[in-house]
């Protein structure tokens, strides 16, 4: 089936990458098109090639599957769409003529007819001998966000780069969702529209211009996902044993009790009681039913030689509000207003911010007021506006909103995530911030 794109004179939906447009290689004539479940990004080869009929029953179930564009006569692709209407993603690869990938665009569906570009990067490759993203490739990236702000990365070759605000223009942040999937036509290299004569034709599997296929992958493309905690539950049992990068074997030693924490209006923040750039903190979008829970903190110890000096260590690495007796069987990021998991890339996460290396639980009722009470302290040496309740741990009051804030100590300056662990029941029974940095952790 052939499918003719919409020209309208003098319009020319191009996105800018500082004067040279995606769509400057000029791609006129004819594009074979074809359709498959996957996509291997190592091979270049198609998973489980579709129909165009199957391919639209997928569409139109939020299945994901990819859109393969080919030019008559080259083995490589031109470019590969990964469509995933289900998880509100489209992403989009061109590849150059020796098959390495020289663009990537990320759209993200935040509204039903509307797709946002929330990443787009440009590889320059100097000759037909560099590889595919090695280090002496330059690369220019720029990341985006609905509300208008964006950062562009332009990363020299070799080593260093520079930093500044995005300039895709506003306009070029949005397409219609029509221009992508099984009845799109728009792309990286011949966007929705343009002046350039093109047809796409539909390649049934296994007819000329077909991708090449393969029965296993070796690294499937796969639409993004949120970062995800590891080992959360197991690092609050004692006598689990663990190791990371840094440290080969380490051991949980105890769950200490730091105090009760008061939450009477069942609203948490978790926060950086130092921060000052948001009044009312970090409030978690999840409510949790008004009472006093159990605050603990986890201990690992370990052991190391420095300097010829054993050394014996025991430190806490993860902190939790515990609201309830059931064991958490799954975890998911805690998620404050404006957060929205649809524009989070591979392993992206939202947090709290700290450049004080702390952080704290508290209630939102008197999160000012506790926050304020806890700056006196270390900024004006108030010893009467908190008390330490074990070490690294601090804790204030506010009595006219019978509030509670307890702080702590994390790893270094940085954005930590908040996960809640839920049970069975689908029931949150721990609020849980993993404090200290634990590299490739894992269970011995």
């Amino acid at each position: 089936m052939e499918q003719k794109i919409d020209r309208r004179p003098g319009s020319r939906s191009t996105t800018s990458t500082g004067g040279k447009d995606m769509a400057g290689d000029g791609v006129e004539g004819t594009v074979l098109v074809s359709y498959a479940v996957g996509w291997d990004l190592v091979t270049r080869a198609a998973l489980e090639p579709l129909t165009r009929a199957e391919a639209e029953a997928r569409d139109g179930a939020g299945q994901e599957y990819v859109k393969v564009h080919r030019l008559p006569g080259r083995s490589e692709p031109l470019e590969v769409h990964l469509v995933a209407w289900g998880e509100s993603y489209v992403g989009v690869w061109a590849y150059d003529e020796q098959g390495r990938r020289t663009g990537e665009a990320d759209w993200r569906l935040l509204e039903p007819e509307r797709v946002f570009l929330r990443h787009l990067a440009v590889w320059r490759y100097e000759s037909p001998q560099q590889a595919e993203f090695a280090p002496e490739v330059g690369r220019t990236y720029w990341d985006l966000l609905p509300d208008g702000k964006g950062r562009k990365v332009v990363e020299r070759p070799g080593g260093g780069s520079f930093h500044t605000l995005a300039d895709i223009a506003q306009a070029d942040r949005w397409r219609s969702r029509a221009g992508f999937g099984v009845r799109g036509v728009g792309g990286l290299l011949f966007p929705d529209a343009g002046n350039s004569p093109l047809r796409l034709v539909d390649v049934s599997p296994g007819e000329p211009g077909a991708p090449a296929t393969t029965a296993t992958a070796s690294a499937r493309w796969l639409p993004p996902r949120p970062g995800r905690q590891a080992y959360l539950k197991e690092l609050f049992e004692p006598g689990t044993r663990f190791g990371t990068s840094f440290q080969p074997e380490m051991t949980v030693s105890d769950v200490r009790w730091l105090a009760d924490l008061r939450l009477p209006s069942g609203r948490l923040v978790v926060d950086d009681p130092g921060n000052t750039g948001t009044a009312h903190g970090r409030e978690l979008s999840e409510r949790f039913p008004p009472g006093t829970y159990p605050l603990q903190a986890t201990v690992v110890a370990y052991e190391y030689e420095f300097m010829g000096e054993h050394c014996a260590v025991e430190e806490p690495v993860a902190v939790r509000v515990l609201l309830g007796e059931e064991a958490p069987v799954s975890w998911e990021l805690a998620l404050a207003a404006g957060d929205d998991v649809r524009l989070l890339r591979d392993d992206g996460i939202f947090g709290f911010s700290t450049d004080g290396a702390a952080g704290s639980f508290a209630d939102a009722s008197g999160w000012e007021v506790l926050a304020e009470r806890v700056r006196s302290y270390y900024q004006d040496s108030d010893g009467d506006a908190a008390e330490f309740i074990d070490d690294g741990h601090l804790r204030t009051t506010d009595e006219a909103t019978g509030s509670d804030l307890v702080t702590f100590f994390t790893g270094g300056d940085g954005t930590y995530p908040v996960w809640l662990g839920r049970s069975d029941s689908g029931a949150t029974v721990c609020v849980v911030v993993q404090s200290d940095y634990l590299p490739e952790l894992r269970l011995l």
